[in-house]
C-alpha cells in the first residue's frame, strides 16, 4: 500500500469513527494523518488539505470536551452496522473476514447484531469454534452468563459438536465465568479416548486469553498492577473494556503505548509477553455506552 491508499484508508476510516460518534478514536485518526501529510514530500506543501485536516481536529476536539455530558443513545443504522464489517475486516480469506467483521461489532457496542452474525457462521460451518466462543463472549457482554450457560448445555444435548471441541468449549466457558467470580456448575463432557489429542491440538494452536495483568512504565499509575478482563479476541489481539468511570485509566492508554511486561492468562497456562495498545475506541451504545474498548496487540515474550 503506498503512502497515499494509506492516507485514503485512514481518512475512510476517521470519517467512520466520526459519523457514528467514536470522536476521540477519529481525531486519532486526523492526527495520524496529518503526521504523515506532513512528512510527504509533495503533500506537506498543500497548505489547503493541511488546513482542512487541522479544521476537523479542532472540531472533534470541541466534540470531546461536551462529551461526558451526553446523555442521548446512540443507535447505528442496518447501513453503518454493514460498513464497520466491511471496513475493519482485512483478512483477505473471506470466512476469516466474515469473523473478523462480526468481531468489530461486537467491540463498537452492537452485542445483539454481532451474536446474530456468529450464530449465522456457525449454523453455515465457518469456523465453528471460533463462532461459539464468541456466542459465549456476546451472552457474557450482554451480561447474560446464565443465557451462555444454557447455550452451552444445548449445544451439549444437541451433539453439534464433538466431544473434544464440547470439552474445549466447556473449559473456555468455566474459565471467563471464573475470571468473574461466577462459580457454575457445568456439566461435564465424557471425552472420547481417540479425540484427546485432537483436543489438545486445538489448544496448542489458539492459546484463548481470558484477562490480562500489566503494569505502566510511567505516569500516575505507573507500578501498579492492573487486570483486564478479555471480551473479545481475533488472534493475537485481545479486547478489553475501560469504564469510563475510571478516566486515569482512559487517559493513561492511548495508541501506540508499548507496555514491556503483560501477564496473559488462559484456562491452560498463564505466559509472559509485551504488548502495543493498538486501537482504543469510546462505545456508543449497548450495555456498555460510554466505557471504552481497547485492543492489545500482544507479542509472545
Amino acid at each position: 500500500m503506498s503512502e497515499k491508499e494509506h492516507i485514503r484508508t485512514l481518512m475512510r476510516e476517521a470519517e467512520l469513527y466520526r459519523s457514528q460518534g467514536l470522536f476521540d478514536a477519529s481525531k486519532q485518526r486526523y492526527e495520524e494523518i496529518l503526521q504523515l501529510i506532513q512528512g510527504h514530500e509533495r503533500l506537506s506543501k498543500n497548505k489547503k488539505l493541511i488546513d482542512a485536516v487541522n479544521s476537523r481536529i479542532r472540531t472533534l476536539e470541541k466534540k470531546l470536551t461536551s462529551i461526558l455530558s451526553d446523555t442521548g443513545v446512540h443507535i447505528l443504522t442496518e447501513e453503518m452496522q454493514n460498513l464497520i464489517r466491511k471496513l475493519f475486516s482485512f483478512s483477505k480469506n473471506e470466512t476469516s473476514a466474515a469473523m473478523e467483521g462480526a468481531i468489530a461489532l461486537a467491540k463498537f457496542g452492537q452485542y445483539e447484531k454481532a451474536l446474530a452474525e456468529f450464530e449465522k457462521l456457525l449454523k453455515q460451518g465457518i469456523l465453528p469454534l471460533e463462532a461459539a466462543k464468541n456466542i459465549l463472549r456476546s451472552h457474557l457482554s450482554l451480561s447474560s452468563p446464565d443465557v451462555a450457560i444454557a447455550q452451552f448445555e444445548r449445544w451439549l444435548s444437541d451433539k453439534e459438536f464433538s466431544k473434544a471441541d464440547l470439552k474445549y468449549l466447556r473449559d473456555f466457558l468455566e474459565d471467563v465465568l471464573e475470571k468473574r467470580g461466577i462459580k457454575a456448575d457445568l456439566p461435564e463432557v465424557g471425552e472420547a479416548p481417540h479425540e484427546t489429542a485432537k483436543a489438545k491440538k486445538k489448544e496448542e494452536e489458539g492459546l484463548d486469553i481470558s484477562s490480562v495483568g500489566l503494569q505502566l512504565d510511567s505516569g500516575p499509575l505507573k507500578g501498579k498492577a492492573l487486570e483486564f478482563e478479555v471480551t473479545f479476541q481475533s488472534g493475537n489481539t485481545v479486547s478489553v473494556i475501560i469504564p469510563t468511570s475510571r478516566k486515569d485509566l482512559v487517559d493513561a492508554f492511548e495508541p501506540g503505548l508499548r507496555l514491556a511486561k503483560v501477564q496473559c492468562y488462559s484456562h491452560i497456562a498463564v505466559f509472559n509477553g509485551s504488548a502495543t495498545v493498538s486501537e482504543k475506541a469510546r462505545i456508543t451504545s449497548g450495555p456498555r455506552e460510554g466505557d471504552y474498548s481497547m485492543d492489545l496487540t500482544i507479542d509472545a515474550a
